[in-house]
């Protein structure tokens, strides 16, 4: 992939996350670009996961500490956040990846970069983060909403 392919596809993703983050959380989001190297390990507490199967495959993913994903969730619920339960926790963190994947697929239609998306799940665990067994072709970008700080990537397989 081309850098030229990697910069629409991050514009793409990164629209969709302020998209999503307005019409469905109510917040407006920032990409900040000052975190440093993209491609470091990011640790939180409930990350978001789909896979996206096109011409090339690879994993989308949201990470975002509890008290963050607690926020976020209930400014889409409508519920107090330490009312939530942990099951709607994470099906509402499985649900925002779910929105950002599919908002990035609209935007990417009819264009070479267009894929499949299978349903989402979640990763649940103090201060976890993902490793590779192998080098992988991955990019990592950080967003903030109102207070809080969530990761966004993708991982080429």
């Amino acid at each position: 992939m081309k850098i030229s392919e990697y910069d629409f596809l991050q514009k793409c993703l990164a629209q969709a996350v302020f998209d999503v983050f307005e019409m469905m959380v109510g917040i407006a989001t920032c990409q900040d670009d000052t975190d440093g190297d993209n491609s470091q390990l990011r640790r939180g507490d409930i990350t978001g996961v789909m896979m996206i199967e096109g011409e090339r495959k690879a994993m989308l993913y949201l990470t975002l500490s509890q008290k963050n994903a607690e926020m976020i969730v209930s400014f889409m619920t409508g519920n107090d956040p330490h009312e939530l339960a942990e099951e709607e926790l994470h099906d509402g963190v499985a649900e925002l990846v779910n929105m950002i994947a599919g908002r990035a697929k609209a935007l990417l239609a009819g264009t070479s970069d267009h894929y499949m998306i299978t349903p989402p799940f979640t990763i649940v665990g103090s201060q976890h983060y993902i490793v590779y067994k192998k080098e992988v072709s991955k990019f990592i970008m950080k967003f903030t909403a109102g207070d809080a700080e969530l990761y966004l990537g993708i991982t080429y397989l």
